[in-house]
């Protein structure tokens, strides 16, 4: 595990900078989880399912961390902020900028503290302009204000709410990127880094390509229309007898398309004038998408699987989430990898999206209870029982009862 020796200060909340410090814990680091008293609100994000279920929400983005409950808005509190600070090689946090001044937690107060100091920052607008300080959340950043959530529609059709976490997954990964260049960089310098990210710059990034062809006039968001979806018939969705939805995605036709209709059981359309080369299938896309839609309405949706997968054909099942959890090839390659022994009734979780060829990773370790950790983190800060007793009673850290 190659950040086994790194230390890392969680020093935000929900999802966006926490989850880049849960990847960095699946490689070895040790992380510290800094919660308020009554624990970080994340954990109360599933409300009254959790007296159902496992807080699964919190149990993904929050294994592998001790928990450290306590109120840094305390002189006492700060200050022992300020020793783990000193003990720790990366910060990471998503507060936003007007909190993290007003508690002095901004990356100039930390690096006073520890001047190779890697601070790693996100919050949902950016560090400058009027919306700096703009409360947000993925959904609200990244979805919407970026355009996908306007995009990612059928032509005309109602807008959609993000899957949770989507945006604040997407985004983790890129602090998490930039916070490994810069112990990189600290390895060559000495130097420590203020590296940061919002979730509105990682939407932009996930639309780029139709946010650059806007910025060259190519924007024809104004000019949908349900037709849309025939205009490619090659790269586009289709309807099966038995209710699912096929995504079709023929990028390179010349290549495809003789298996395509092989697949189809149609080598009629190996001689159709109207679809004798590229050019004609654009030119006749209406009449080609209507064929293949009762075609593909005709059978089920395994048929279809069956038939394209034998002359390797590029398409898709949308899947649900069933389909998810049951598909071998999540666990043939680690993406849902197993749990240690512990509390928690699964014996999966979502694993992070990178692995380094003979590298260890962290086999996960259920999420902490609020401040299940204090005793032992303030111990490593050289506290005695009695003095951690009595920061418990003045009700400046807590512990898991």
């Amino acid at each position: 595990m190659f950040l086994r020796g790194i230390k890392v200060l969680d020093l935000g909340s929900y999802v966006a900078g926490p989850a880049a410090a849960t990847v960095m814990s699946d490689f070895g680091a040790d992380v510290i989880k800094i919660e308020p008293l009554d624990g970080d609100p994340y954990r109360r994000l599933l409300g009254r399912a959790v007296e159902v279920y496992p807080n699964f929400f919190w149990d993904q983005d929050s294994r592998n961390k001790r928990s450290l409950a306590i109120d840094f808005t305390t002189d006492d509190g700060y200050a022992l902020i300020g020793k783990l600070v000193r003990q720790s090689d990366v910060v990471v946090t998503n507060y936003r900028p007007e909190l993290l001044a007003r508690h002095r937690l901004t990356y100039d107060d930390l690096a006073a503290l520890r001047s190779d100091v890697i601070y790693g920052q996100v919050n949902s607008y950016g560090l400058e302009g009027p919306d700096r300080d703009r409360t947000g959340f993925d959904a609200t950043a990244w979805w919407a204000r970026s355009g996908l959530m306007d995009h990612v529609r059928r032509p005309l059709g109602a807008h959609a709410i993000s899957a949770p976490g989507m945006g604040d997954h997407a985004t983790c990964m890129s602090l998490f990127g930039g916070i490994m260049a810069a112990l990189y960089r600290r390895e060559k310098t000495s130097e420590g880094a203020h590296v940061y990210t919002s979730l509105l710059a990682n939407g932009a990034w996930s639309h780029s390509m139709l946010i650059q062809g806007g910025l060259v006039g190519f924007d024809l968001s104004d000019q949908a229309t349900p037709d849309d979806l025939k205009a490619t018939p090659l790269a586009t969705m289709y309807e099966t007898s038995d209710d699912r939805t096929l995504l079709l995605c023929i990028l390179n036709p010349v290549k495809e398309w003789a298996g395509f209709i092989r697949a189809l059981g149609s080598p009629a359309w190996a001689s159709e004038p109207r679809f004798a080369d590229p050019e004609q299938r654009v030119a006749n896309a209406a009449d080609l998408h209507g064929l293949l839609a009762d075609l593909f309405r005709n059978d089920t949706a395994n048929h279809w699987r069956e038939r394209l997968d034998a002359q390797a054909i590029t398409y898709s099942i949308a899947s649900n989430i069933s389909d998810v959890i049951n598909d071998e090839q999540l666990y043939a390659n680690d993406i849902l990898t197993p749990m240690s022994e512990g509390p928690q009734l699964y014996a999966h979780i979502v694993n992070s999206p990178i692995w380094i060829k003979g590298v260890e990773k962290t086999q996960p370790v259920a999420a902490p209870d609020v401040g299940q950790h204090t005793d032992a983190v303030l111990s490593e800060l050289g506290l005695s029982g009695a003095e951690i007793d009595a920061l418990v009673r003045a009700g400046t850290v807590g512990r898991s009862a």
